[in-house]
């Protein structure tokens, strides 16, 4: 907690260890291009370091993985989730996943899920694939949660299964899901402000776009740099559409939390987006 504001960093990428964290940050800095520096490892030590050192109350898992480890990748975080206090579990899906998904996600949910994130770019499938038509039924008629990874990641585009264009047929179709867009859909203001007046059950995370992480704001394209833009956005489709997050460990929480603090927002508007938004959304407490 900051100031008597309860933070929750939304959109975390966690690891067992700084070895394996390394490992897989190299290869997606390399795949995306990406030249700004790492804050961080996002090793669970690490990120609750950084947790303490920012004063971020809960920190959510946005993980995902290929196929053949994602069912053993989305049981390491339950788990993680379940021995370190904070640490809020998303789990993931891929239409060439084994099992039976809605009984997957069953049993997920039981285990402490909150969640699900797709990173369809990155997982290399189409959002509206077949294959996982059951998770959005059994989402549509329970209202979980699915957090979309939405645009470029640093610039590169490697495919168009995280384009906008892409998602929006489920955000029309399934009007139950609370979809959240994750980097405010790739920075793009008026695709905010539209879908905000358009779509009740569409929200936005605020990471990598709203940074305040000088490394990312020399060279990433998509961010607003000007306070006043975030100020106007906020304003036009109101506190509670938005979810602070971060992309840890490529962006840096403690950096951007800094810069929401400063604006020139209302109390109550800094509570919704810095922590209050994603405690409803996610069934935190």
């Amino acid at each position: 907690m900051i100031s008597g504001y309860k933070i929750v960093d939304g959109h975390v990428h966690t690891y067992a260890t700084d070895k394996i964290a390394h490992r897989i940050i190299q290869a997606f800095n390399e795949i995306y291009d990406i030249k700004f520096e790492n804050p961080g490892t996002g090793s669970i030590e690490d990120v609750r370091s950084n947790m303490n050192k920012e004063g971020i109350d809960y920190t959510v898992m946005a993980n995902f993985a290929p196929p053949k480890i994602l069912h053993k990748n989305n049981l390491w975080s339950l788990e993680a989730s379940k021995n370190n206090k904070g640490l809020v579990p998303l789990v993931s899906f891929h239409p060439e996943m084994e099992g039976a998904l809605t009984e997957l996600l069953e049993d997920y949910i039981e285990r402490g899920a909150r969640g699900i994130k797709f990173h369809p770019m990155a997982q290399g499938f189409e959002p509206g694939h077949k294959g996982i038509e059951s998770i959005y039924d059994f989402c549509n008629e329970t209202g979980f949660p699915i957090v979309f990874h939405c645009g470029r990641v640093s610039n590169a585009r490697l495919n168009e299964y995280s384009d906008l264009d892409m998602i929006l047929p489920l955000i029309e179709k399934y009007k139950e899901i609370p979809f959240v867009l994750t980097h405010m859909a790739d920075g793009d203001r008026q695709a905010v402000v539209s879908l905000s007046r358009s779509y009740d059950n569409v929200f936005f995370d605020t990471s990598i776009v709203i940074t305040g992480y000088p490394s990312i704001m020399d060279v990433n394209e998509p961010s607003w740099l000007d306070d006043q833009t975030v100020i106007e956005t906020v304003n036009e489709i109101g506190a509670h559409r938005m979810l602070f997050g971060s992309d840890y460990p490529w962006g840096s929480p403690g950096h951007d939390i800094k810069r929401f603090l400063k604006m020139n927002l209302s109390r109550q508007q800094k509570e919704l987006i810095l922590g209050l938004n994603s405690i409803k959304l996610f069934k935190i407490e």
